[in-house]
């Protein structure tokens, strides 16, 4: 069995991607909603109908009850399992998913997506894969970018996760995690992107926990410009995961 596990809170833009993606690969989904008040859900019972939608017990996007909580979902899980976020498209080579017994660890480095351009009218296509449209963006390899943007953890058994899920290794490049931090660059992502911050309790605030959420729309516009300098077309590297990729 492989399970992917994610949080989503008004994702309607991004999710019909997301979801097309993952189901290919994934026997399974479960999806923990944050209050949405969009489409999300609909959208999820459309394309995903057999995956699961879970209303979170938190009130807010407090960073230590959902890690809390997805670990308690994950205890209940056999078989391969990870936590993406929406941003965040798992590509590579699915089929070393396949008869291992042992226990595993895979973590996953990323590519930090960044667009080309940035234009309101910078609308993708939903009827072809996201990251076969675009492709620009800065790699891990560069370990400014990885410390950045650290990796993700696929594995095969139960294990608890530091703060924020995120691990300061990698260990293969069979895969790697896309990250559409700033692709495709126009208002919905930008909506996205500052939304979160309202959902984010006081605590958090104050102990400093996810702060890089509290941004404007120009503050989202300028790192965007600075990420944009260090990005290049990663589209042959995604070619080549994808054409090995298998289940």
């Amino acid at each position: 069995m492989k399970t992917v596990i994610s949080h989503f809170y008004n994702e309607e833009y991004l999710l019909p991607w997301w979801l097309n993606h993952h189901k290919k690969y994934f026997d399974h989904g479960i999806m923990i909603n944050y209050h949405s008040n969009d489409n999300s859900v609909n959208l999820i019972k459309e394309i995903c109908p057999t995956w699961e939608i879970i209303n979170t017990k938190n009130e807010n996007f407090d960073a230590i009850l959902v890690d809390e909580e997805i670990m308690s979902i994950e205890k209940l899980i056999s078989g391969w399992r990870i936590v993406l976020n929406t941003t965040e498209f798992l590509i590579g080579d699915y089929s070393l998913l396949n008869d291992i017994n042992d226990d595993v660890d895979y973590y996953i480095p990323p590519y930090i997506m960044v667009d080309n351009v940035n234009d309101e009218f910078n609308n993708p296509d939903y009827n072809e894969d996201l990251f076969l449209q675009r492709t620009h963006g800065a790699s891990y390899t560069d370990l400014n970018n990885f410390l950045f943007k650290k990796s993700r953890k696929l594995s095969n058994y139960f294990s608890s996760y530091p703060l924020g899920r995120h691990f300061g290794t990698y260990n293969t490049t069979e895969f790697v995690i896309l990250w559409y931090g700033f692709s495709p660059m126009n208002d919905k992502l930008i909506d996205r992107k500052i939304q979160i911050q309202h959902k984010i309790p006081e605590s958090d605030k104050l102990s400093k926990r996810g702060f890089h959420h509290f941004v404007n729309r120009e503050q989202v516009i300028e790192q965007f410009k600075s990420w944009q300098i260090k990005s290049e077309d990663l589209g042959d590297n995604i070619k080549q995961l994808i054409q090995q990729t298998s289940i």
